[in-house]
């Protein structure tokens, strides 16, 4: 259920942050105020701001008395001079032109506690307006956010859902894109004027950049009515207004208004379209009956516990610097949950460890791209949680897989972290995505990590994804509603939106983590759900649908197709199984040409919040990928001598730049890790509760290790672990 939050609504007059009030009123906030930043007195309306809309700002004190809610404005100061997508806080930047409105507002209205604002697309205006907020102490609420890639996948959808409820939006300037002055006063959500729109737009834009609801400044619009629930008068126009002409074919519209009373309608919230939970695709399958393997169980052995001390695993190369495990040293004399024990403590003198470490190394806590933190009980996350946020505290802090291992976790320590950091000359080339404000897209970050953090790799990334647990994006509560299956589709649909935020093509592997449970027969079947989802949601095209895929366009029609404007939004595939293309591909034949990623299942103590899944995944944003696959049991040359590795999934850079594999480690210990160990940058090992920690190899070599109580390998056999490395080179 929503929390309801009491939310100050920053309006630039334009059609999106009116419609953004009506979705925040629909997920049961309170409008308390309206706040809006307007030109200096003395200077132009259109001072063309990379950050705020100021046309028609002469008409914004109306609202106050149309929406019977009271108004705060500011006057713009500063410029920008911050010009990266991503805001730091700077003095004289126009941005902290926000903070003494929305300080004044918090002064007459106390019970504020959210902003929303109308971002669809713009990386630029959320970042900011997230960064002010929260330093404020507000929730951010981006309702809009990503709204022409959520279903119907159509960027008309905006516009239609705002004439559903009787929105009224003039066009009042028009810069770029093929409209002219001929749009200015028209209704942009009147369905004529849309047609004429696209019409307008087909030569100029291209597929889902925004440009049909406004988003790359094409024009800009004045709300002049809308439903009775939130409208009490509405704006009437005086007269045709003036047009003013600017450089480069851009116009304005100076228009007089006036309030009149409105005639009440009978439209509720009821009436508002919400775009729903799931995309079109995953619903598909949470509608489908799935065929689900039957797990195989490891016999009963006796477990082998971590030994202490601890060596501290470390791999510096030239792209990845990384600190395995790292706990506090000075845990090692005490047993666990002792009297002395405290957690807050122990990650205090690993953050010093830590930054020891990367002073040693020229490298400093904003070099670092992801954590796994590790915890014995996950009711201390929340009294840690804090202290991690004061050592990540910069824009796009590292992306963080959080787990409770219980028992697993070495005798004495109750926290590990794993970071993996790159070196300053890759720095600059780092890509964050941090969202903060709740949507319907995906949960938000109102916290210490990132969405995602893509870091340079041959010619592409790789995207480290923070864990998704089933969160209902616009309310944060947890999702229920569908049980297992759909909690796991739930978590997996965030995980790949934001891989297609981040251009991922292919995903080194699916782990899929869910908590203990003494009941064995429902464990068996949320493994068996878990990788069933997997497999269906990644499964490679049949050649069938290949060929209908393929768009055959002759030459007359290259010479002769006038562009239309497309108003569907692709939505690129994860996987794309067109990176292996062109490239040796060495897999057994069989009804596809290439593998879907492997997924692999762990069961651990506890997850956040208490979630029944989290799916932990890394991305590979590159265009050529090859893929081959070692049988079980098969040797180096293919004869029946023992392999000097077990079955392994591996998909490499072509030019042998970089090498992602998934390795299982299976039931018996005939198996000597030591040899294909040697070549492993960094990688991470899920070891289960019947691993063998007598071998000290697993010490070495860049090998992270999260404790599980069981693992699963792909087909639901249970395994004694699963390795996921990276490597230079081919193992």
């Amino acid at each position: 259920m929503t929390t309801p939050l009491n939310f100050v609504a920053l309006i630039s007059g334009g059609k999106d942050s009116f419609f953004s009030i009506l979705h925040c009123l629909a997920n049961g906030h309170r409008l308390v105020a309206l706040a809006n930043l307007h030109p200096p007195a003395n200077g132009e309306e259109d001072i063309n701001s990379f950050m705020y809309q100021t046309v028609g700002a002469s008409l914004i004190s109306l609202y106050e008395e149309a929406l019977e809610v009271p108004i705060y404005r500011q006057e713009i100061r500063g410029s920008a001079v911050v010009h990266d997508t991503d805001y730091r806080q700077q003095e004289y930047d126009e941005t902290e032109a926000l903070v003494p409105l929305l300080k004044q507002v918090k002064q007459n209205h106390p019970e504020a506690n959210a902003v929303s604002t109308g971002a669809i697309l713009s990386t630029y205006q959320r970042t900011r307006v997230e960064n002010v907020a929260l330093r404020l102490g507000l929730t951010p609420l981006s309702f809009l956010w990503q709204y022409p890639f959520l279903p119907p996948y159509l960027q008309s959808s905006l516009l239609t859902d705002m004439h559903a409820v009787d929105q009224v939006s003039r066009v009042i300037k028009v810069a770029s894109g093929g409209l002219d002055e001929s749009f200015l006063g028209e209704n942009v959500t009147d369905p004529k004027t849309v047609g004429r729109m696209k019409k307008a737009l087909g030569r100029f834009s291209e597929n889902g950049d925004g440009a049909l609801v406004g988003e790359g400044g094409e024009f800009e619009t004045l709300v002049v009515d809308g439903p009775s629930l939130l409208w009490k008068k509405r704006l009437e126009l005086e007269g045709e207004g003036e047009i003013l002409r600017q450089d480069g074919g851009t116009a304005v519209l100076k228009l007089a208004a006036k309030l009149l009373e409105k005639e009440h309608d009978t439209m509720s919230l009821q009436d508002l379209r919400r775009p729903p939970t799931f995309d079109d695709e995953i619903f598909e399958v949470l509608n489908s009956q799935l065929k689900l393997s039957t797990t195989t169980n490891l016999p009963d052995q006796q477990s082998t516990p971590i030994s202490l001390p601890i060596n501290m695993n470390l791999e510096a190369n030239g792209r990845t610097l990384v600190f395995h495990n790292i706990s506090d040293n000075a845990r090692m004399g005490y047993q666990a949950g002792s009297p002395n024990r405290d957690i807050r403590v122990q990650l205090s003198n690993i953050f010093f460890r830590l930054a020891k470490l990367l002073e040693s190394y020229r490298a400093s806590t904003s070099d670092i791209t992801h954590c796994t933190l590790l915890v014995r009980d996950m009711k201390d996350f929340a009294l840690i949680n804090g202290l991690y946020a004061k050592f990540f505290n910069f824009t796009n802090p590292p992306s963080r897989v959080t787990v409770a291992v219980g028992d697993a976790m070495p005798q004495s320590l109750d926290v590990m972290l794993t970071t993996i950091a790159h070196p300053q000359g890759e720095q600059r080339r780092r890509k964050g995505l941090h969202v903060q404000s709740q949507s319907y897209w995906a949960p938000a970050n109102i916290g210490p990590y990132s969405q995602a953090i893509s870091v340079p790799l041959g010619d592409g990334y790789e995207v480290h994804v923070a864990g998704q647990i089933p969160l209902d994006p616009p309310s944060m509560a947890l999702y229920t509603k569908d049980g297992f299956k759909g909690e796991a589709l739930l978590a997996l649909q965030h995980l790949t939106r934001i891989g297609r935020t981040q251009n991922v093509k292919w995903w080194v592997a699916g782990v899929a983590m869910i908590p203990g449970s003494e009941d064995l027969e429902a464990q068996a079947q949320r493994v068996s759900l878990a990788q069933s989802v997997w497999a269906v949601i990644n499964e490679p095209p049949s050649e069938k649908e290949e060929e209908e895929d393929e768009e055959v366009i002759d030459a007359w029609d290259r010479k002769n197709f006038s562009k239309a404007f497309d108003d569907t939004v692709s939505r690129t595939q994860i996987p794309d199984y067109s990176i292996f293309e062109q490239h040796n591909v060495q897999i057994p034949a069989g009804p596809t040409k290439f593998r879907a990623p492997p997924c692999i299942v762990v069961e651990v103590d506890a997850l956040p919040r208490y979630a029944s899944i989290e799916w932990a995944c890394t991305g590979l944003s590159v265009n050529a990928l090859q893929q081959q696959l070692h049988n079980d049991g098969a040797s180096a040359d293919g004869g029946s001598a023992k392999p000097h590795h077990p079955s392994s999934v591996q998909v490499r850079d072509p030019e042998s730049r970089f090498a992602y594999t998934v390795i299982e480690i299976p039931g018996d210990d005939e198996v000597d890790a030591s040899r294909w160990l040697s070549r492993v940058e960094h990688g991470t090992l899920y070891a289960s509760a019947k691993f063998d920690w007598t071998q000290s190899y697993w010490f070495k070599n860049g090998i992270s290790w999260i404790p599980c109580k069981r693992v699963w390998s792909e087909g639901g056999r249970e395994v004694k672990g699963v390795l996921v490395a990276r490597s230079c080179s081919l193992l």
